[in-house]
């Protein structure tokens, strides 16, 4: 097989899950109705979080799996748990067959993470993995376009439930997809540690004298609390992991509240959907732009991308109509900016034998930022208003930005010690 089938085949795979997985949570209170269950704005959190949550929680022993029977296996699982995820909702008839069918989309989904690593897996080269991450998220981006316009038209003539039923296809055609794809090969020691963390120093096998002992055993000490101290910053996996969390947090903040926010405006329920939209129709134009130019332009800087985050949201305080589209219209540079600089960064970290526990770490970091999202808001908006959610996001992207300049204080103090301790 090809390299370029390969990707469509993973690619469009992943775009007719999320398809089904990021557009049917718009509909939930919908659902409640037709359950006949309670409309509280909680219910409808909770419910909007569930599955989030539920795959924050399995993706590491997912990652483990993943490493020890395989990628493409892994990503045949994820595939099947939402077809079955879907049809359980589908056929609910209650409140709590719903929330069964909505946790098992979660614990055994996570096609995001299972794509990534198959795709880490299979391409070695740097450049072309980033550019596929990148198209990866170009997939995610496109789903949360499509699925709402298409159900939307579809929740007008059909039961919402009983178009679970419909969309478990989607998964179920992925499945068969995927059945396609080329098995990785598992080589013995893949599940293990990470090669790129720092590890203490060890006490050596030959014993050196006493006095030479005595006088490197300050330097060592000092050296384990300056490890220990810098554990985060020097392992690059968890730093990019947790800059995911951060990026999470900042978008899915603003989006549970952001319906009742633009009808302050005014505004229809379309042109409230065009709204809605405009970053992720903004990602997709400077992806495809930035496919064109990228060997005229220099690579994204992640601080910048906070940094124009933090600048849109804070945008959305302002009552001028033409600034909030403005905002919009920045939040998607902001994004884009961010997932181009780290995609780049796992690219030119990536290590194939353990793609599954990396990119399952780095999907669950963001699923957690996600729940912590929506919880903060479920907990904010009652007290501040609508407007506390632009903020809180704000806030967030303030603290990754001093959370990279802390990474390249580290990184530079590093370096500098290696190099004196050379001379």
């Amino acid at each position: 097989m090809s390299y370029r089938i390969m990707v469509a085949i993973v690619l469009c795979c992943h775009y007719m899950s999320a398809f089904s997985a990021l557009g049917m949570p718009l509909f939930l209170p919908i659902m409640l109705q037709e359950l006949d269950a309670p409309l509280q704005s909680g219910w409808v959190g909770l419910l909007f979080i569930l599955p989030t949550l539920m795959t924050a929680i399995a993706a590491r022993y997912w990652g483990r799996f993943a490493d020890t029977y395989g990628r493409k296996t892994s990503l045949l699982r994820a595939e099947l748990g939402l077809a079955v995820g879907f049809l359980i909702c589908g056929f609910s008839q209650s409140l709590w067959q719903l929330i069964i069918g909505l946790s098992i989309q979660g614990l055994f989904g996570g096609t995001m993470a299972a794509s990534n690593a198959y795709l880490a897996t299979s391409i070695t080269d740097k450049n072309a993995l980033k550019r596929v991450l990148n198209f990866t998220q170009f997939s995610a981006r496109l789903a949360l376009i499509t699925a709402p316009i298409g159900l939307g038209f579809l929740v007008h003539h059909y039961e919402v439930l009983s178009l679970y039923r419909v969309l478990a296809i989607l998964p179920l055609l992925a499945l068969l997809l995927s059945f396609l794809l080329k098995k990785d090969v598992i080589a013995p020691g893949n599940v293990g540690t990470i090669e790129n963390t720092i590890e203490l120093p060890k006490a050596s096998a030959n014993t050196k004298s006493s006095n030479k002992a005595k006088s490197d055993k300050k330097e060592t000490e000092h050296s384990a609390q300056s490890l220990t101290g810098a554990a985060f910053f020097a392992n690059p996996y968890l730093f990019i992991s947790v800059l995911q969390f951060f990026l999470a947090f900042c978008m899915v903040v603003t989006f549970p509240y952001f319906l009742p926010f633009a009808k302050t405006f005014g505004l229809s329920t379309s042109q409230i959907g065009q709204l809605y939209a405009m970053p992720h129709i903004m990602y997709l134009i400077c992806q495809l732009l930035y496919g064109r130019i990228s060997q005229r332009m220099p690579a994204a800087s992640l601080n910048i991308g906070f940094a124009v985050l933090a600048g849109a949201v804070l945008l959305h305080l302002t009552d001028y109509l033409p600034l909030i589209w403005l905002a919009r219209m920045l939040f998607g540079v902001g994004m884009f900016m961010c997932y181009q600089s780290l995609h780049a960064q796992m690219a030119n970290t990536n290590q194939s034998k353990h793609s599954g526990k990396i990119f399952s770490r780095y999907d669950a970091l963001s699923k957690w930022g996600g729940v912590l999202a929506g919880l903060s808001v479920t907990l904010f908006v009652p007290i501040f208003g609508l407007l506390s959610p632009f903020t809180l996001s704000a806030v967030m992207a303030i603290i990754a930005m001093i959370t990279i300049k802390m990474h390249q204080h580290y990184s530079t103090s590093a370096k500098n010690h290696t190099y004196f301790k050379n001379i």
